[in-house]
């Protein structure tokens, strides 16, 4: 009968890393939605498409970015800094589409050659 109590005592430290995953979650100190399995997330159902997404992101400095977020059918680009949010630009992301398709076509037949 010492199972028993080794049985339990790894339920109890499967159970506490269990909570403090979930709490975490929570708080918004860790995604663990994005690192599980598509079958795991249960929200969302398949046919269904992100309304926001984050596209592409440039690091200028340590502390300065720029962010592409499409926004449905819009694109939204974000300039990130200590102090805060700044929009530079924002355009229908139709508009944009025909110049990526475009400079990925370059890009394959660069490869090519």
């Amino acid at each position: 009968m010492d199972l028993l109590p080794q049985v339990s005592s790894i339920i109890a430290v499967f159970s506490l890393l269990g909570l403090t995953l979930w709490w975490l979650k929570k708080k918004g100190t860790i995604r663990v939605a994005a690192k599980l399995p598509s079958w795991w997330k249960g929200r969302r159902s398949k046919g269904s498409e992100r309304l926001l997404e984050r596209i592409d992101g440039l690091q200028l400095s340590p502390t300065h970015s720029l962010s592409l977020i499409r926004m449905a059918d819009r694109a939204i680009l974000i300039g990130i800094s200590p102090s805060g949010f700044c929009l530079v630009e924002s355009s229908r992301w139709k508009s944009l589409q025909p110049a990526a398709d475009q400079e990925q076509t370059l890009g394959q037949e660069q490869l090519e050659q």
